[in-house]
């Protein structure tokens, strides 16, 4: 439960109180100027420290924590692609400091020739390791100023110089995170928190280390510090900041590697029940049952995390890939679900494929040809194939190197992380909509080629009318058909058979043009509703599963809308079958479940079987939103009464009514299941 003191502050930061000190906007012409006149390199810490300069110190009474946004806006741009869905070596921050940093930098700088780009990126990392120690010292003295002296003390200590208890291992996390966002990094994660953070929980100068309680309403202020701002972070919608965390699962060496931060993390969620940070927990056969019935109280609090990732689906994939095993231990998510390892420079989300167009496509081709059920299924890799990229098109991206000293080996290297001074560069590629095309397959088949109550004229009549006339045809293919989620045989083999493609086709390109490959994955993010709506020549429309033009596709890996499967074991046997070593990126089934699922007294050990069986089933990821469509409904009418109202998006959780309309009808279209 959190103290009065930290209610208030949940107050004032869902009130919008701090917004008042974002007193500040730096005109983008002056950082357009920067990149015009300056190396990328200079440009980068020009910007930023034109950034740090005009923020203003915000010393508050009764902060333990300190930064405060009085910059308003995003950094522009700039000339390229920046750092996003990644995660700085936090270990790094804590163990040196920026101190730390600037010695390997400053060693560096002394043998580089005039003129060399080896020399402005040491430079430019210099200057912004500077300019980030000169704002803490500016913190330190408004705190003097303001009587606190020991806040004064903490910002003169972290994140110069190393931390070496957890107030001072949280503030450096919060200070550098923030001045990364400065920098213009976007979608920022702080990966496995519960085991860098766990030595300075348990070396706590305090007697006998600093107390459980002590420890709890620290992280409760830490996370309440990360919703302050947290609206300048967003990117499709507010709430997709992502501020992801990963607890839980194995070491390097394969150990568990749950610990007593595992928990308190878990319980600082649920007092603090705000969005941010997103908690991910690792899991495996091992996992403690305790730590399962923990995470299932946050699903019941509406909270849409923990989201689950199990470590037995996880790391076989990585490893498949080509990452070395103690790096795939030691995986996080991006953004939303994407995995990923520290000291890499990999794209989790650069492109997306429409699987159900690619089918429709392929539908549509064999029923004007004639052609047999075969000949359809070989058409579908040529039409995925159609819908990537030209990856022989360079990419620019934009350097970082306040992000690249925290990052592996680049400053060793003297490499900025966005010109090869990390030790992975593959891309990631979501495929969009899979339910929806594996039942448009399976319903084509029984409907056409088996039981020929359907003539091909028919039905590519009926898709072009938007089944307008056609409603015999839509009922049989809509309602009378296998549907993925059931754990059917017909719509489980399609379901593995687009994906199959899928990977096949990816699997093909041998460079992402970065010297990296392709990881395909199970995702939609925003696209079940994009796909669909957008006003572009690929558009989807009609499919052969009985959708309407403009309807919602299958979102990651649920059930298409309207679908109502056999029950939740169904769902996740359905979606165990599938190849995760193929599959590597990520991507979550995702379930619903009633509030009423949570009135027994025994519903949070149902919930932690529930993901007992995720487990057992060989499934990937799993998230599990807590759904009243009745009372969205009517938070759409009264937003006011229900501005606290947290609903799972995609990959994130937001609060309801800060969603577009798009986004909301296509959550209260959901199926909840309420056991």
């Amino acid at each position: 439960m959190l103290s009065k003191r930290l209610c208030e502050m949940r107050r004032k930061t869902r009130c919008g109180e701090y917004r008042p000190f974002r007193i500040h906007h730096l005109p983008p012409e002056l950082v357009e100027e920067d990149y015009r006149n300056l190396s990328p390199y200079r440009a980068c810490a020009r910007s930023f420290r034109r950034y740090a300069e005009l923020e203003t110190p915000v010393i508050l009474p009764g902060d333990r924590f300190f930064f405060t946004r009085t910059v308003d806006g995003k950094v522009p741009p700039g000339p390229g692609k920046r750092i996003e869905n990644l995660s700085p070596d936090w270990e790094i921050l804590l163990r040196e400091g920026l101190s730390g940093r600037l010695r390997t930098a400053r060693a560096k700088l002394s043998g580089c020739r005039k003129g060399s780009t080896e020399r402005d990126y040491f430079e430019s990392t210099v200057e912004m390791l500077e300019t980030a120690a000169v704002l803490s010292g500016r913190y330190a003295e408004a705190a003097e100023k303001a009587g606190d002296s020991e806040g004064a003390r903490l910002l003169r200590k972290v994140p110069f110089y190393p931390a070496e208890n957890l107030r001072e291992a949280l503030q450096s996390v919060f200070f550098f995170f923030s001045m990364l966002h400065l920098t213009g990094v976007t979608l920022l994660g702080f990966g496995r928190l519960d085991q860098y953070l766990a030595p300075y929980f348990r070396n706590d100068p305090e007697a006998d280390g600093i107390s459980r309680n002590e420890a709890l309403e620290l992280l409760s202020e830490f996370f309440l510090m990360l919703n302050r701002d947290s609206d300048l972070y967003g990117m499709v919608q507010l709430g997709d900041d992502g501020e992801s965390v990963m607890l839980g699962g194995c070491g390097r060496s394969g150990e568990n590697a749950c610990n007593e931060l595992t928990k308190l993390v878990l319980e600082a969620a649920f007092d603090v029940s705000m969005i941010n940070p997103k908690i991910n927990l690792r899991v495996d056969s091992r996992t403690p049952g305790e730590l399962l019935v923990a995470g299932a109280g946050l699903t019941g609090r509406g909270l849409g995390f923990p989201q689950y990732c199990n470590d037995e689906a996880v790391i076989p994939g990585l490893c498949e890939f080509g990452y070395p095993v103690e790096d795939a231990r030691d995986y996080t998510v991006a953004a939303c679900w994407e995995f990923v390892v520290k000291n890499g420079r990999d794209i989790p989300n650069r492109m997306s494929v429409n699987l159900p167009l690619a089918v429709d496509c392929a539908i549509r081709s064999a029923l004007e040809k004639g052609e047999s059920f075969e000949e359809l299924l070989e058409q579908i890799a040529p039409e995925i194939r159609k819908r990537l990229p030209d990856f022989s098109r360079p990419e620019t991206f934009f350097p970082n190197p306040l992000f690249s000293a925290f990052s592996g080996q680049c400053l060793e290297r003297g490499k900025d992380l966005n010109a090869g001074g990390g030790d992975h560069y593959h891309c990631g590629c979501h495929g969009c909509g899979s339910s929806t095309a594996a039942d448009s397959l399976a319903a084509v088949r029984k409907w056409v080629y088996d039981e020929k109550k359907i003539a091909p004229a028919a039905l590519l009549d009926a898709l072009e009318r938007n089944y307008e006339g056609y409603d015999d045809i839509r009922d049989l293919l809509k309602n009378h058909s296998p549907k993925t989620g059931n754990n059917d045989s017909e719509s489980n083999r399609y379901l593995q058979f687009v994906f199959n493609a899928f990977a096949g086709v990816l699997g093909e390109i041998r460079d992402c043009g970065r010297g990296g490959r392709i990881r395909p994955g199970t995702g939609s993010a925003q696209n079940y509703a994009l796909m669909t709506q957008m006003s572009r020549p690929d558009r989807l429309r009609a499919t052969a599963d009985g959708r309407r033009d403009g309807e919602y596709i299958s979102s990651s890996l649920s059930p298409a809308p309207g679908v109502r499967a056999r029950g939740i074991l169904s769902i996740l046997r359905t979606y165990g079958r599938l190849d995760y070593r193929k599959l590597c990126n990520g991507g979550p089934i995702t379930l619903e479940l009633s509030p009423s699922y949570f009135h027994s007294e025994d519903a949070l050990l149902k919930t932690a079987q529930i993901i007992r069986a995720f487990v057992e089933a060989g499934c990937q990821q799993l998230q599990i939103n807590t759904l009243d469509p009745e009372l969205l409904r009517e938070a759409q009418k009264h937003p006011e009464n229900h501005r606290d109202r947290i609903v799972r998006v995609w990959g994130w959780s937001g609060y309801f009514v800060e969603l577009d309309k798009m986004y909301q009808d296509q959550i209260i279209g959901r199926q909840a299941y309420a056991g």
